[in-house]
């Protein structure tokens, strides 16, 4: 990756932290809900059986505790995050209590123990529906990350898996705050940077 695109996306990154640092808990609460609500009605969220969620930041982004809840309490499979150095799986919870009692790593966030046994998605039905997050999407399907690479490369290893095992790969679907949907041509876009195919913010779904 060129330099200058470093660059431009470390400008972003940052413009955004205060952006999004900015948004009250008041915001987040009720952007969230109106949000989730039409993820709900998304035909590819009703048509899912396999589906990996992000856990939300305590701020800066769509609070995701409703939606685990709304799976665990459906005829779907839960899949959340748990991260190495350099990557990361999607492993499988049963039930609201194992969610409550996940450890909180050093984002403040639960995440499965290692120590722990869990189904990993991908040695199993893999997934059809994954929910992506973002410090940003725009409106050309494209997102920034946090600069760790770990959402591109898993996208990346289940679009692989889709073709070893003869299976559709899965839908992604970001979820948006207000302010974190950009005009078209903000979000620097590198070859390795995956498309999502599917944003949802408070006013608009872009599909």
């Amino acid at each position: 990756m060129g330099s200058t695109l470093v660059t431009l996306k470390r400008a972003l990154r940052k413009e955004l932290k205060t952006t999004l640092g900015s948004v009250t808990k008041a915001t987040i609460a009720s952007e969230s809900e109106q949000v989730l609500q039409k993820l709900f009605n998304l035909e590819a969220y009703r048509s899912s059986r396999n589906v990996s969620v992000y856990i939300s930041l305590p701020s800066g982004e769509i609070d995701t505790r409703v939606l685990i809840h709304h799976i665990l309490h459906s005829d779907k499979s839960c899949y959340v995050p748990r991260w190495t150095k350099d990557a990361m799986e999607m492993v499988k919870i049963k039930s609201w209590e194992e969610y409550l009692a996940l450890p909180v790593n050093k984002w403040n966030i639960p995440e499965p123990s290692h120590e722990q046994v869990m189904e990993k998605a991908l040695e199993k039905e893999g997934l059809d529906l994954i929910i992506v997050p973002a410090m940003a999407f725009d409106t050309e399907h494209n997102r920034i990350g946090h600069g760790k690479g770990y959402y591109d490369k898993y996208l990346r290893k289940c679009n692989e898996w889709a073709v070893e095992h003869q299976q559709e790969p899965p839908k992604t679907v970001g979820l948006a705050l207000s302010a974190q949907l950009l005009e078209a041509g903000r979000i620097p876009v590198e070859p390795t940077d995956q498309k999502i195919n599917c944003i949802i913010s408070p006013n608009r779904v872009i599909q």
